[in-house]
């Protein structure tokens, strides 16, 4: 009702600056047996030519443990330049308790380079951790270089979990293209480790890598924008070697004469041992 309200706060006082109406529906499952459902509602007001105000309403189901939560956000995207910085700030409320979550990023252009750091607070969505409502904040630094045929790109991180565990992260990706038609190939490859090993909430072995080789196209049409991607590799979990892959795609509609738009977009992963994930999100928006 809060999020509500303050959509409509944002359109009762809208100028001749544009405004947007959307909602999604996020649904994924895992060898777990963890289905979870959020759905959400968001309207969009822009107030200046940089800077546009925002606010959120949603519901997640978690159906293994017979819970959900409802989460209530404001968010802004400021532009100017070379300075973009999106944020979300809200109140999550689940089992009678509530919880500050949302994300902040800042990132700044200089030519082919992209710079940026984040701060994300977010409930940890494993079965474990929803019964005991489980945190993590993590904080991160990028880099990203790309050009119209070959790009690389790293990101370092540092999570805190709620339960004293740190977890220190690694992710690197180089992509080349082969050809006009969209498609490229991406070698991509991440590495953490955890201070407290083995908690029992969550996935968290003491040293984890993976390493990946793909290949993904993206092509743009007058029906809409098409990108998919499959990469297979390893994963080395404490020293023990298992297989990996991940399986994306995704489309995403033109905008209509009517401000009418669509997207969406179904992921697989097997990111652990003997555990795959898979998500589908449904997007709709209407432009006024």
């Amino acid at each position: 009702m809060r999020a509500a309200c303050l959509i409509a706060l944002l359109l009762a006082t809208a100028t001749a600056q544009a405004r947007t109406l959307g909602g999604d529906l996020l649904f994924s499952t895992d060898t777990d047996d963890n289905d979870i459902r959020r759905t959400t509602v968001n309207g969009w007001e822009a107030v200046s030519e940089q800077l546009d105000l925002g606010a959120s309403l949603n519901r997640t189901e978690f159906a293994a443990l017979g819970r959900h939560a409802r989460r209530t956000g404001v968010q802004y995207d400021f532009h100017a330049g070379a300075l973009l910085s999106r944020g979300d700030l809200g109140v999550e409320r689940l089992a009678g308790r509530e919880y500050v979550s949302g994300n902040l990023m800042v990132e700044t252009y200089r030519g082919e380079w992209t710079f940026g750091a984040g701060l994300e607070r977010a409930l940890v969505d494993s079965e474990r951790g929803i019964a005991l409502g489980l945190a993590a904040t993590t904080a991160y630094l990028m880099a990203d270089w790309s050009s119209a045929t070959r790009g690389a790109a790293v990101v370092l991180g540092r999570t805190a979990y709620s339960d004293d565990n740190d977890r220190n992260r690694l992710r690197a990706r180089l992509w080349q293209s082969v050809c006009d038609c969209g498609v490229y190939v991406q070698l991509a490859a991440e590495t953490y480790s955890n201070s407290r090993p083995y908690t029992g909430s969550y996935f968290s072995p003491d040293r984890y890598t993976r390493a990946l080789a793909g290949v993904g196209v993206r092509e743009r049409t007058s029906a809409g924008t098409f990108a998919a991607r499959a990469e297979y590799g390893v994963q080395r979990v404490d020293g023990e070697q298992q297989p990996s892959h991940t399986l994306t795609a995704s489309f995403e509609s033109p905008r209509s004469a009517d401000g009418w738009q669509w997207s969406a977009e179904l992921v697989h992963d097997r990111k652990q041992p003997g555990y795959t994930y898979s998500q589908a999100q449904l997007r709709l928006i209407k432009r006024f």
